[in-house]
C-alpha cells in the first residue's frame, strides 16, 4: 500500500514541474557567486495538536493552516558552470484567527527557521542569461508554535530540531551582468515537535471562563507542501 504522505509528494512534485514547465522562460546562467533575497508562500502547514495521545485518531488529527508566508536570503556559488552550490536560510510564518460563539479570539499558527544546503544542475537548454536548473539537499529545521486564547497566548518552552531532505527546480533571468530575477519551487515535509505553556490557569471572556494548560504539553507542527518563491540576486 502507497503511503499517503508519499502520494502527497508525488503530486506536489508534478505540481511543481507543471509550475516550472510554466515558467522556463525567466532563466539565466551564470559563474561566480550570487545573493538572493526572495518572499513567496508554501501552500500547505498543519499543526497536530496532540501528537503523544493514546488514541491513533486524536494522534492523527490535525489543523490545517491558511498559506504560510516565507522571506528567504540565500548564497550560491558555480565551482563549475554548469552545477552549483546553495546555501539558504528561510523564515516561514502561518497564523489563522477565529471567534467563538461569544466573541472569543482564538489565534494558531507557526514561525518556522530554515536552513538548507543543495547541488543545483543547470539544465541543457540554459543560456548565458537564462538558466534553468533542478537539485535537492538536506536541511535543519526549527521553530515554534503561536496559540493564543481569548488574548492569553501560550509561552514557547522548547523545540526539537529536526533534519529533512528538499527538492528545488529554478529558474533564473539576468537583467544587468550584476543583477537578475530568480523564481523557484521547493518542496520539503519538515516536522518538528515543540512545547508551549499558558502563564495562567484559566481566563475570563464573554462571560465563560476558558481552562489552560499551565504544565507544558507537546505538540508537532509540519510544513508540508510546494514551496513557490520569487526573489532578486546580486551577482559578484
Amino acid at each position: 500500500m502507497t503511503h499517503p504522505r508519499w502520494q502527497h509528494f508525488s503530486t506536489v512534485l508534478l505540481r511543481g514541474c507543471l509550475f516550472f514547465l510554466l515558467t522556463v522562460t525567466v532563466t539565466a546562467q551564470r559563474d561566480g557567486h550570487s545573493l538572493a533575497f526572495s518572499a513567496g508562500f508554501t501552500d500547505r502547514g498543519r499543526i497536530f495538536p496532540y501528537p503523544q495521545s493514546p488514541d491513533p485518531a486524536q494522534r492523527l488529527h490535525s489543523e490545517d493552516l491558511s498559506a504560510a508566508w516565507s522571506t528567504a536570503l540565500s548564497w550560491r556559488y558555480h565551482f563549475v558552470p554548469s552545477v552549483a552550490l546553495n546555501v539558504r536560510g528561510d523564515f516561514v510564518s502561518a497564523s489563522d484567527e477565529e471567534t467563538d460563539q461569544v466573541g472569543s479570539r482564538h489565534v494558531r499558527g507557526f514561525r518556522f527557521l530554515l536552513v538548507e544546503s543543495s547541488i543545483l544542475f543547470s539544465l541543457p537548454f540554459s543560456t548565458d542569461r537564462f538558466d534553468s536548473y533542478i537539485g535537492g539537499g538536506a536541511g535543519v529545521y526549527t521553530g515554534r508554535r503561536v496559540y493564543s486564547i481569548a488574548g492569553i497566548e501560550a509561552r514557547h518552552v522548547s523545540a526539537d530540531p529536526a533534519v529533512g531532505i528538499q527538492v528545488l527546480i529554478g529558474a533564473e533571468y539576468l537583467l544587468s551582468d550584476s543583477f537578475g530575477l530568480r523564481l523557484e519551487v521547493v518542496f520539503r515535509d519538515p516536522q518538528i515537535g515543540v512545547e508551549n505553556r499558558f502563564p495562567q490557569s484559566s481566563v475570563f471572556s464573554g462571560g465563560i471562563e476558558y481552562p489552560l494548560q499551565t504544565e507544558p504539553f507537546r505538540s508537532s507542527i509540519n510544513l508540508n507542501g510546494n514551496a513557490y518563491t520569487l526573489g532578486v540576486c546580486y551577482l559578484f
